[in-house]
């Protein structure tokens, strides 16, 4: 640490650090428009020039490119400081439309006033978006530049002589408005250095200079991913969120997390009139850091507040009615209660769901024991255990030490994934940053093309099913599996050989339609793998990205079968039966999420009763005796256990709306008429019993030390090599491949919305030209897609990103259709092997 002087003040900062982060960092303002914290300076804007004493050539210098040294005197307010800044800003200024910004008199006017200044104004501040919370007037408010006697001033306003450029408002995302911008390039470098996306470039020469997306197109033509990191770093309109453009101006911030995936990205709502109107990515989780992806950031107005369950609903024949919660509660109880006179408590099963808090899992357990039923699970449940099953084999336990952190300083990474881009873009984001800042290997064993292809060391394309063949001839270094690319192969091969040692990793991210044999043997062969690589260091060199947000949160909850239990399978295969005749489902829909539709389908309308607690009215709630209407995730206080066992904080960030309640207060209400009458009804109370119950860290431990707090975390683990894994193959026909795809809101699909894919990028299968040639199908053609007892209506895209044999559709395609071509999970699932037909040429 060295010392200096700040605006006569001592201060302390670290040696070599940029001086205007020193200066920010100890609440001095100072203008920096085209300054991005913790990249390379650009020095484009100049606005952040500050008075050096003794510097040379001159003691006006830019605080970006500056770095700290000891007994550096630092004056940031002098008379030409002040001049100088305002000199630089009147040349930013002069092709922005907005007068408004050196105008003394904006305090007074309205936005339905006739501008007095400048009466050929057509855009001004009062009416712009982002008033009041944009960059760009902060800075003129911090220099003071409406006292900037401009030397233009009285010459006559040039800037609506010419027709400003057409904003692009193209897509359900973001909007681009390039007559705001002022060349500032951040979201240039945002999009480069931060996202490694590409997708925003400097376009044009000299005054005709601009920024553009792709080669000038519109946004959604060119490769941005909606990711939002542009819009954090713009400093004016330039770039805006479509939703709530108009009301993203916050009162308050709520602290939250993400539960669009695994990773558990900490993020921050903007909350006005008791509502999120904006949300920007949070520091506190170590890995993802200041990025969130475009379902973190658009996932709460996935679906709209109309479509949301505000209500409870209670059968009445064929129909479902709106009720009053108590009512709707009473039928539940006493559907629950007469299947249990009837028939018993094996009667009656439970479903819990990976989206749900830790402290809703706790008190669903809690139902299920004051029912009495041991049968317990959630949809992608037996595919989570086959996982745990085979790491406790290989390390002695599931919850191994490793920490996603470890990946960014890894030199050698296998991952195992159908898309990682998509199911968890950022980690996919962090590898990429490994590439490119240490120089990593990355081989990518995947069924299909990723984003995260053109970054890798070796891409080993293999039929869905051979995966686990794949990393165990990895670890092995043995002869690559049937169709795989022998040239890939070799450089595979060469990759993992060199990497052996402290810094390889192998990541495993499983699909929850894959089944539990398949997630099972590609996760033992991936362990494995992890082992040949790392020898005994193996458990903090595996890292298991479960299928949605809070798998192991539930999971350490309970969610899981009892004593003589039955999994989500045998319950459908009993529901089928008649065994079972009730059944609960809390925040979960398995006719969107699991395999075998049909069968689901079949079970739930042969249930005497179901009650499904919801914030929406999904397809499941359809076959609904009573469903209770539970506030929606942004709007849920409590816990989520990510991938790496990080206990994370979800605060709400809204008021309940109509009669919807807190799923707490659902579950403890339900569990107390149930015959639990020492159920906690607060999340406070529930968090403190589960802590008891599991040796959980308390709530105070979780918000005293954010997003660092890790539960049940393994001090050590073995290194067991386990036998090589059964290889599950399709037999004949076109093997499909399918996961979760980045677009497409599982709250939307959840309710069959026509809109769930906004861009409508996802509605199409991929098939290999080859074997398009082969049934005479052109890009656009629609086709059956059939396994020969149920067949998927969709439009063809031709794409070599998937091998011959291969067809790829999106898991939450029209709602989970294609789950009608899986079966039903169970011990001997292996690929669907389909057909295609055409039906109508393009």
């Amino acid at each position: 640490m060295v010392q200096i002087t700040l605006n006569g003040q001592a201060v302390e900062a670290q040696a070599g650090a940029r001086l205007v982060e020193v200066i920010k960092a100890n609440g001095v303002a100072i203008t920096n428009l085209c300054y991005i914290d913790g990249l390379e300076p650009y020095a484009g804007c100049r606005t952040c020039i500050v008075e050096i004493v003794g510097a040379r050539p001159t003691p006006l210098q830019l605080a970006c490119v500056s770095q700290v040294a000891d007994g550096m005197v630092v004056n940031t307010e002098t008379a030409e400081v002040k001049r100088t800044r305002q000199s630089v800003m009147s040349m930013i200024l002069a092709n922005h439309p907005d007068r408004c910004l050196t105008c003394h008199r904006r305090v007074h006017c309205m936005p339905g006033d006739i501008c007095l200044r400048d009466d050929v104004v057509t855009h001004r501040c009062l009416t712009c978006s982002k008033n009041y919370r944009c960059e760009l007037q902060t800075s003129c408010e911090i220099v003071d530049q409406g006292d900037f006697e401009e030397p233009w001033v009285g010459e006559p306003r040039s800037y609506y002589e010419t027709p400003p450029p057409e904003p692009d408002r193209g897509n359900p995302y973001l909007e681009f408005d390039p007559q705001m911008c002022i060349l500032c390039t951040r979201c240039v470098r945002a999009c480069d250095d931060l996202r490694h996306t590409g997708a925003i470039a400097l376009s044009g020469k000299g005054h005709r200079t601009m920024i553009a997306f792709g080669t000038g197109g519109s946004i959604h033509e060119s490769d941005c991913n909606f990711c939002g990191a542009c819009i954090d770093v713009c400093p004016t309109a330039t770039l805006m969120e479509k939703p709530n453009k108009w009301v993203g101006r916050a009162d308050d911030w709520t602290n939250s997390t993400c539960n669009s995936c695994a990773v558990g990205c900490t993020i921050s709502y903007g909350v006005a009139d008791d509502r999120p109107v904006i949300v920007r990515p949070d520091r506190l989780n170590p890995f993802s850091r200041d990025q969130i992806c475009v379902r973190g950031r658009f996932g709460y107005v996935a679906v709209a507040e109309r479509e949301r369950l505000t209500r409870s609903l209670v059968r009445a024949g064929q129909r479902l009615l709106p009720a009053a919660f108590e009512q709707a509660l009473t039928t539940a109880v006493d559907a629950l209660t007469a299947v249990k006179s009837a028939h018993g408590a094996n009667a009656i099963a439970v479903l819990g769901s990976p989206l749900a808090t830790n402290e809703e899992a706790y008190l669903l357990v809690r139902v299920a024991r004051a029912i009495g039923t041991p049968h317990v699970d959630f949809s992608h449940g037996t595919v989570h255990r086959a996982v745990a099953d085979a790491m406790r084999a290989a390390f002695g336990t599931d919850r191994v030490p490793a920490s996603l952190t470890d990946l960014e300083q890894a030199q050698t990474i296998v991952v195992a994934a159908l898309d990682i881009e998509d199911s968890h873009q950022v980690v996919s984001l962090r590898l990429k940053d490994a590439v490119i800042k240490r120089k990593a290997q990355v081989v990518i064993v995947s069924s299909k093309w990723t984003a995260l292809d053109r970054w890798a060391a070796a891409i080993v394309r293999v039929v869905p099913g051979q995966e686990a063949a794949a990393l165990q001839g990895l670890a092995d270094g043995g002869a690559a599996p049937a169709g795989v690319d022998t040239a890939a192969w070799t450089r595979a091969l060469d990759v993992v050989a060199r990497g052996k040692g402290a810094s390889a990793a192998v990541v495993y991210a499983p699909n929850g339609a894959d089944g539990a044999a398949r997630a099972g043997g590609a996760a033992t062969a991936a362990a494995n793998l992890a082992i040949a690589l790392r020898g005994n260091e193996a458990g903090s060199a595996f890292h298991y990205l479960p299928t949605d947000a809070n798998v192991l949160g539930i999971a350490d909850m309970g969610i899981i079968p009892g004593t003589g239990g039955k999994s989500f399978p045998e319950i459908i295969e009993a529901a089928q039966r008649g065994e079972v005749k009730a059944l609960v489902i809390h925040s979960d829909n398995p006719l969107l999420n699991a395999p075998g539709r049909t069968a689901i389908e079949a079970a739930l309308q042969g249930l005497d009763t179901l009650v499904v607690i919801d914030s929406l009215r999904s397809t499941t709630a359809e076959y609904a005796t009573a469903v209770l209407a539970a506030a929606p995730f942004f709007a849920t206080d409590g816990t989520i256990t990510n991938a790496d066992r990080r206990v994370l904080h979800q605060r709400s960030a809204q008021r309940a709306r109509g009669q919807e309640s807190d799923g707490v207060e659902i579950l403890a209400a339900l569990a107390n008429r149930l015959g639990d009458r020492e159920a906690p009804s607060g999340v406070a109370e529930a968090h403190e019993a589960l802590a008891t119950a599991t040796g959980y860290p308390t709530l105070a431990q979780v918000d005293a030390a954010p997003a660092q707090v890790r539960a049940l975390v393994a001090t050590s683990t073995t290194a067991k090599a386990q036998p090589a894994p059964a290889v599950t193959a399709a037999s004949g026909g076109l093997t499909l491949a399918t996961g979760r795809s980045l677009y497409t809101s599982w709250d939307a699909a959840s309710i069959h919305s026509d809109d769930a894919d906004k861009l409508h990028r996802e509605e199409a299968v991929w098939l290999n030209p080859r074997d398009a040639e082969a049934a005479g199908i052109r890009t656009g053609d629609v086709v059956d897609l059939t396994n020969g007892a149920a067949s998927v209506r969709i439009a063809v895209k031709l794409d070599d990103g998937v091998a011959a044999g291969t067809v790829y559709v999106p898991h939450y395609y029209d709602g989970g259709a294609l789950m009608t071509l899986l079966p039903l999970d169970g011990a001997g699932m292996s690929p669907a092997a389909l057909r295609v037909r055409a039906l109508q040429t393009a």
